[in-house]
């Protein structure tokens, strides 16, 4: 057993159904992740299709929705593409994962322990709408602060009142940002360049930031747990030159 993971859910995906799995990593040997830091790491991922494979034929959906940086998605429109490199750190978790390296959590003290003390991220990959809300109120109950995104606070049948505590909102537009900010949430938001709004802190953990804090010192995005202001962070996503440059230029 790798004792640096935990399958903390396996089941239907909350989006279309399909047969998904989140996976604990971290718990013995942190990420070594210069930006977020000392945090757990949490993969939401199709439990029978290998990630790199499921950004080719659409099945990622079950794990990210309509996110508009879908490999898929973004090729159509142009929009900044996913920056998590599935096919290296996702892949090697699935895989671990088909092989029956990690355990199954069996009971609320077992993970308890694996998480007493520690910072959770939810969804390092995958989307954590795509499982229960049930699961990540339990998790962010054992862990000691938690930061976590969802692209989904659109879609028909999102509980605001559960996901908000829990979550940033992760926004592409100044737009969006004040439609979530109407719903009650805090959001995420990626810019062309930088161009903070009223309201807004530019991410400590960005370069345009300083790169003042990890994510794990910092914590803001910890959804409404956090009464602080929301984040705006420039486009740094594969291409970003393309995109941030013409807007300059206007």
């Amino acid at each position: 057993m790798n004792k640096n993971g935990m399958i903390v859910y396996q089941g239907p995906s909350s989006i279309d159904g399909a047969p998904i799995v989140v996976i604990l990593t971290g718990l013995e040997a942190s990420s070594a992740n210069g930006k977020t830091g000392d945090l757990v790491q949490s993969f939401v991922i199709r439990a029978d299709v290998e990630p790199h494979t499921a950004l080719k034929t659409g099945d990622d959906a079950s794990v990210c929705g309509m996110c508009p940086h879908r490999p898929m998605l973004a090729r159509e429109t142009g929009d900044a593409p996913c920056y998590v490199r599935v096919g290296e750190s996702v892949l090697s978790v699935y895989r671990a994962f088909r092989r029956g390296s990690y355990p199954v959590a069996e009971s609320v003290e077992q993970v308890k322990k694996a998480l007493q003390g520690r910072k959770l991220r939810l969804g390092t990959y995958g989307d954590p709408a795509a499982a229960p809300v049930e699961l990540w109120a339990l998790l962010t109950s054992l862990s000691a602060a938690h930061v976590g995104y969802t692209h989904q606070w659109q879609a028909v049948g999102f509980d605001v009142s559960a996901w908000a505590p829990l979550v940033m909102a992760s926004v592409d537009s100044y737009a969006e940002a004040l439609q979530a900010q109407s719903l009650g949430m805090r959001y995420f938001r990626v810019s062309l360049g930088v161009d903070r709004q009223a309201g807004e802190v530019v991410c400590p953990a960005s370069a345009e930031g300083g790169r003042k804090a990890q994510c794990s010192d910092c914590l803001l995005c910890g959804g409404t747990t956090k009464k602080a202001r929301s984040i705006v962070i420039a486009d740094h996503a594969a291409g970003h030159q393309r995109r941030v440059i013409p807007m300059r230029v206007a």
